[in-house]
């Protein structure tokens, strides 16, 4: 299955929620909630780390190779947006340990869960959240960069910016000043480590 123009377009909205869910639930961490807030928001945060690492890895291979859609389940992809790819897929590659600890994370209840366990991937909010949003961010910003013109034209249709705002636009913290709030507040948060996913510093994936 390929989508067609209008589901593409009719996309945006699912693809803007994507991206401001993981930086409310990343500005929410960093706000250091009390239990059991703090447990629940952080599985939502890796729930939409999950969704964009799918979203700029699957199909990238198979886009380049054809310069067409690829075809699949009915996953939206990023490359259902652009005419190239100007983001880095590697840092979402199925093999890397921020991959492996989200799957461990949020499968079912598994012994790969365990410190102990052969291939277990160590997570936690205040070690890896922050480089784990800046490397999201870093490629949500190549991937607009790479959004064919058409389809970020909010006077003719609702794209993606639009969205962005329009799902924000109740909250406390709306999205133009998400991304620095979040910034904000993991700088000021006892405790965190700054730039790091479990794969390391987060690289320069704009390079």
């Amino acid at each position: 299955m390929r989508p067609s123009p209008d589901q593409i377009k009719s996309a945006s909205k699912d693809v803007a929620w994507e991206y401001v869910a993981l930086l409310g639930a990343g500005l929410t961490m960093a706000n250091a909630p009390h239990a059991p807030v703090n447990h629940l928001v952080q599985g939502a945060f890796l729930v939409h780390v999950r969704n964009l690492a799918e979203f700029f890895r699957e199909g990238v291979r198979e886009f380049n190779v054809s310069h067409s859609l690829p075809d699949r389940a009915g996953n939206i992809l990023a490359v259902d947006f652009c005419s190239s790819v100007g983001w880095q897929p590697g840092p979402f590659a199925s093999n890397t340990k921020l991959v492996r600890m989200i799957n461990q994370s949020l499968s079912h209840m598994s012994y790969a869960r365990e410190s102990t366990a052969t291939g277990h991937v160590h997570f936690d909010g205040y070690e890896h959240a922050h480089g784990i949003v800046k490397l999201i961010r870093e490629t949500w910003g190549d991937f607009l960069k790479s959004v064919k013109s058409d389809l970020l034209q909010p006077k003719l249709s609702r794209d993606i910016r639009y969205w962005l705002v329009e799902h924000t636009k109740l909250w406390s913290v709306p999205f133009d000043n998400l991304e620095t709030n979040f910034e904000i507040a993991a700088r000021q948060q006892s405790g965190w480590i700054l730039n790091q996913t479990p794969d390391g510093p987060v690289p320069d994936v704009g390079a």
